[in-house]
C-alpha cells in the first residue's frame, strides 16, 4: 500500500481527514481516565498544593492533556504557563516561565534576575487572588541541574496563602530517575494510561461523525484489531486509523476490515533493529 495524502476525504463522505487533527485540543476526546486526570490537576490548583506528577507512557496524551488543562485553567482566571523541559537548561526553563508570566525578561537576563522576576510576579498574582500554574512537559528529560531547580521551583512560595502549583509530566520510567527530594515533594501522582477498547471505539466513531461521516466505516473486527495493534495508545490509534482510511480509499474499498488494519500496521510499524554481530 502506498500512502496517498492527496486523496480527497470525500471518498468516505468526509469533510476532512478526521484523525490528523486528533492532537488538537479542539478535537480532544474525553475518556473517564483523562477526565479524572484533569480533575486531579484542577484539585491541585484549587487546594493550593505545590507539585503534581502526571505520569504516562509515550503517546498516551500527556502533552495534549496539559494543553487542555492550560486552556481550562486560563478560563478560570489562573495565570498558566506551559513549558517544555526536553533538553532545556535551567536558564531556558526560567526564561520560558518569565515570558509566560509576562515579565518581559531582558535578552541578557541571568538566572538570578529571572528568579527575582518570577518570584515577584507569583507574589503579585497571589495578592490579586490569582493562582499561578506552571505545566512542565517532558519533565522526565530534566538533567541533574534542572532537577534541582524544579525542586526549588516547587518551593517557590510556601506561605500559607500561596497560590502556586507546578505539574511535571513524564514517562513512569523517567520519573523513577528523579531525585528523592523531587519525588518527596510531589503532593499528588496522576496516572494516565492507555485507552480501553471502549475508548478506542468511541474515539473512532465520534471522530468520523465530527468529520461528516455518519455511516460506519470500520467493521467491528477492524475496531478490535485497531485497538489491539495500537496497544490502546491514543497517538498510535489515530495514526493507524488515519493510514487505514487512506489505504482503503486508494484501494476503493467500501469498508475497512481487520485485514486492512493488519496490513496498514505492518506497513507503518517501526522495523525491529536486528543485531549484526
Amino acid at each position: 500500500m502506498k500512502e496517498k495524502h492527496s486523496l480527497p476525504p470525500q471518498y468516505w463522505g468526509l469533510e476532512r481527514w478526521p484523525f490528523q487533527a486528533a492532537a488538537d485540543t479542539e478535537h480532544f476526546y474525553p475518556t473517564p481516565a483523562s477526565n479524572e486526570a484533569v480533575a486531579r490537576i484542577e484539585y491541585l490548583v484549587e487546594s493550593r498544593r505545590h507539585l503534581g506528577a502526571l505520569l504516562g507512557e509515550a503517546g498516551v496524551g500527556k502533552s495534549l492533556l496539559l494543553r487542555l488543562v492550560a486552556y481550562q485553567l486560563t478560563r478560570k482566571r489562573c495565570a498558566v504557563v506551559t513549558i517544555d523541559a526536553n533538553g532545556a537548561t535551567t536558564r531556558e526553563v526560567l526564561w520560558q516561565i518569565a515570558v509566560g508570566l509576562r515579565t518581559a525578561p531582558r535578552d541578557d537576563a541571568d538566572t538570578a534576575w529571572l528568579w527575582r522576576q518570577i518570584t515577584d510576579r507569583v507574589a503579585e498574582n497571589r495578592m490579586q487572588q490569582i493562582s499561578t500554574v506552571v505545566l512542565v512537559d517532558d519533565a522526565g528529560q530534566a538533567g541533574p541541574d534542572l532537577m534541582t531547580q524544579l525542586v526549588r521551583l516547587a518551593r517557590l512560595d510556601t506561605t500559607p496563602a500561596a497560590r502556586w502549583t507546578m505539574v511535571l509530566a513524564a514517562e513512569p520510567a523517567q520519573a523513577t530517575r528523579w531525585s528523592q527530594t523531587l519525588k518527596h515533594a510531589v503532593d499528588l501522582r496522576i496516572e494516565l494510561g492507555p485507552w480501553t477498547a471502549e475508548d478506542t471505539i468511541g474515539f473512532v466513531q465520534t471522530t468520523l461523525v465530527d468529520a461528516g461521516r455518519f455511516e460506519p466505516v470500520f467493521s467491528d473486527d477492524a475496531l478490535r484489531t485497531l485497538h489491539e495493534l495500537a496497544g490502546g495508545v491514543p497517538r498510535q490509534i489515530a495514526r493507524l486509523a488515519d493510514y487505514a482510511l487512506l489505504a482503503g480509499a486508494a484501494a476503493k474499498l467500501e469498508t475497512i476490515d481487520a485485514d486492512l488494519i493488519e496490513a496498514a500496521h505492518d506497513e507503518i510499524a517501526w522495523p525491529a533493529v536486528v543485531a549484526s554481530y
